[in-house]
């Protein structure tokens, strides 16, 4: 599990893969549980904490979500972290 403190990019680089391909199957599995919760871009950046543009760019994989936004993203889409990380 990751802590708030922990970046994405150091979970990435214990784990051993691409980061990129990680990233993408982050972002598709962040996509993923928000069409399947039938909720917003806005009702769950809202939600998080963050702008809507971030979570679009997150789940675009073109921006890396920080360990503290995995967590607010998992408690708004009401998930476990570990569902984002499902693929890799």
């Amino acid at each position: 599990m990751l802590v708030s403190s922990q970046s994405l990019e150091e979970f990435i680089a214990k784990l051993g893969v691409s980061p990129t391909s990680t990233s993408e199957q982050v972002g598709r599995n962040i996509l993923s549980a928000r069409v399947t919760a039938g909720k917003s871009l806005q009702d769950v950046a809202a939600h998080a904490g963050i702008q809507v543009e971030d979570l679009k760019s997150i789940e675009m994989a073109t921006r890396r979500p920080s360990g503290t936004e995995l967590v607010k993203l998992a408690e708004a889409l009401d998930v476990l972290v570990d569902r984002f990380f499902i693929g890799i």
